[in-house]
């Protein structure tokens, strides 16, 4: 039997976390909060403290509300050497957060383990995932936390087997469950300290999955996190936009390609937001470069037609260009 977590849960509604300045004992809200207040709306911001590297681009879900499920991209995990390289790079510059994934499954990189052992060693602060859970063995979550991940959110969207079905294209609900209670059960016995949260997309026709989730995890988990689908990478028209007007991610975050592009968006699935190819550029350099700065100039100046950022959170009607088209081609 599971053992229940000693804290009390905390139950957190980012959409309402991206309205107001306070983001109560909510951990994720208040990692959001301190990301926006520390942006530098500027051309050329200084590097940001946090990036998130495209480990694999392959997920074992379609999410109904999530525009993986429209990708064209070739699927392909990044190889081991590149993945080195970026996160050396990415520290020496001074980054020392660091998400393993970005808008696919991370439990599909078999180098996972590896690369957390590896960003421990190099000097990182702070390692985290989300993922959708299934595809973690027992053996392998408990492999993560011995390396020294610092933090996973589980995205759970639906509340009971039937609806998880539905949303996720999966009959893994049963599996999931047990992989947060022997995530739970794991820290306790271990006495780990590492964050363990739940988050749920709620879809406009459902409203009892968080309820539900909650009734079912929340003694196991730190917090419980609801946010409602909305059309997060301009590719979703029929979901409302986000709950934020202005993106701080071109400004505050550092996001790299499967391919080992530079991006401003961990939600681009064809790489339109992709700015560099950094094999032949700095990371440095990509940073500041004349391209990246002109995306920052779009976004001050809210003139963002013609950019996926405009589809997203403009709800622009045009039709969005590649930033660097090359790259387009590379991922071919």
């Amino acid at each position: 039997m599971a053992q229940k977590h000693s804290k009390p849960c905390v139950k957190a509604n980012l959409s309402d976390i991206f309205k107001n300045s306070d983001a109560g004992k909510s951990h994720i809200g208040n990692r959001l909060q301190r990301m926006i207040k520390e942006s530098h709306r500027v051309l050329k911001p200084p590097f940001p403290r946090q990036i998130q590297i495209e480990t694999t681009n392959i997920c074992n879900h379609s999410c109904i509300f999530c525009a993986y499920t429209l990708m064209r991209r070739k699927k392909s995990r990044m190889p081991s050497e590149l993945f080195r390289r970026l996160a050396t790079e990415a520290y020496e510059c001074g980054a020392r957060e660091i998400g393993l994934f970005a808008g696919a499954e991370p439990l599909a990189s078999p180098q996972l383990v590896e690369y957390v052992t590896f960003c421990r060693d190099l000097g990182y602060e702070y390692q985290y995932i989300s993922t959708n859970g299934a595809l973690g063995s027992h053996s392998l979550l408990a492999s993560l936390f011995d390396a020294g991940l610092n933090s996973i959110k589980f995205s759970i969207n639906g509340g009971t087997r039937e609806r998880f079905k539905l949303v996720h294209g999966r009959d893994d609900f049963d599996k999931v469950i047990s992989n947060v209670k022997f995530v739970s059960e794991y820290r306790e016995s271990r006495n780990l300290s590492f964050y363990l949260g739940v988050s749920c997309v709620g879809m406009p026709d459902d409203k009892e999955s968080f309820t539900q989730l909650e009734e079912l995890l929340g003694e196991f988990v730190d917090e419980m996190i609801y946010y409602k689908a909305s059309n997060q990478s301009g590719q979703m028209p029929e979901l409302p936009p986000p709950p934020y007007r202005d993106c701080h991610l071109p400004f505050n975050k550092a996001h790299f390609s499967v391919e080992g592009f530079l991006k401003a968006c961990c939600n681009d699935y064809e790489n339109y937001l992709a700015i560099e190819d950094l094999s032949s550029m700095s990371l440095q350099d990509a940073w500041s470069s004349e391209r990246f700065q002109e995306l920052r100039r779009k976004h001050i100046e809210n003139n963002l037609d013609g950019v996926m950022c405009g589809n997203c959170i403009r709800r622009s009607k045009v039709t969005p260009k590649p930033i660097n088209s090359a790259l387009i081609k590379i991922a071919e």
